[in-house]
């Protein structure tokens, strides 16, 4: 895709330039120069899934973006009756920042519904962020949780938009996936 975004915006630029100088030394009235402007480019550049996330239990997942843009996730799951949050940032965070909430998240989603889960992020800088999950606890005091073990999917996508980018491959890596758990009290 990088090459291809290439050779478009060299052709768009070279017409830019060339449609004036066709109409030197012609003493008719010049035409209004009409610049194409790009539009962005979305493309779904990752998917993953796994299965046996139990209650409790928080999932972090390594995402790194090697190209400026705007990223989209669609996070799904099996059953609807189900409680999972949905959270993107660029730290790391450990079992005791995720509980006392203390990750500095750039996308929170506490919610029991919509099922599936979809978010869009502003334009990003390249670099190492991580799609947090979590498979909420019933809750009867609450009203909130299941007792579902769960599967779920995910989908990344990644909007590019032209003119604004360093060269970089387009894609998104997705890293290990790492359940991090209660400690054991």
């Amino acid at each position: 895709m990088s090459e291809r975004w290439r050779r478009y915006t060299l052709l768009v630029a070279l017409l830019a330039f060339a449609v004036p100088l066709l109409s030197c030394g012609d003493d008719t009235p010049s035409q209004p120069i009409v610049v194409v402007t790009p539009m962005p480019v979305r493309g779904v550049l990752a998917e993953t899934s796994f299965s046996g996330w139990q209650t409790a239990v928080w999932v972090s997942i390594e995402i790194i973006v090697s190209q400026k843009g705007e990223v989209d996730a669609t996070v799904d799951w099996t059953f609807p009756d189900s409680w999972i949050y949905v959270y993107w940032g660029k730290t790391q965070c450990s079992y005791s920042q995720l509980a006392s909430r203390a990750c500095p998240f750039l996308v929170s989603s506490e919610a029991k519904d919509p099922k599936p889960r979809t978010f869009k992020t502003g334009i990003l800088e390249p670099g190492t962020y991580y799609l947090v999950l979590y498979n909420v606890p019933k809750n009867l005091r609450l009203g909130i949780g299941s007792d579902n073990t769960e599967a779920a999917g995910i989908q990344l996508g990644l909007t590019v938009y032209p003119f604004t980018n360093a060269p970089g491959d387009g894609t998104i890596q997705v890293g290990r996936i790492r359940a991090i758990t209660p400690p054991r009290l």
